[in-house]
């Protein structure tokens, strides 16, 4: 259990009244983006029934898509060392 300020404590219960959330959710989702900011990844996971974010995808796609080739082999050589292929 983490002991928190009291200053902590109360702009957490302001937060999570305003936004009808929570003050677990509140500290969690802050902690959540210093995280990410930090570059600690994070398990998202998408719940039952849930809705896949389409702008989500496609903004990790452009990132991945825009990052160099590292491996200069042909993709087939890749796949078929991958799979063990001789």
């Amino acid at each position: 259990m983490i002991m928190l300020p009291p200053e902590t404590e109360r702009l957490t219960r302001l937060v999570a009244v305003r936004s009808g959330k929570t003050p677990e959710d509140v500290l969690k989702e802050a902690v959540e983006n210093q995280a990410r900011i930090a570059g600690i990844a994070i398990a998202e996971t998408v719940k039952p029934g849930g809705t896949i974010d389409m702008n989500r995808v496609r903004q990790i796609t452009r990132r991945v898509a825009s990052k160099p080739l590292l491996d200069p082999r042909p993709p087939k050589e890749i796949l078929d060392e991958a799979w063990g292929k001789p």
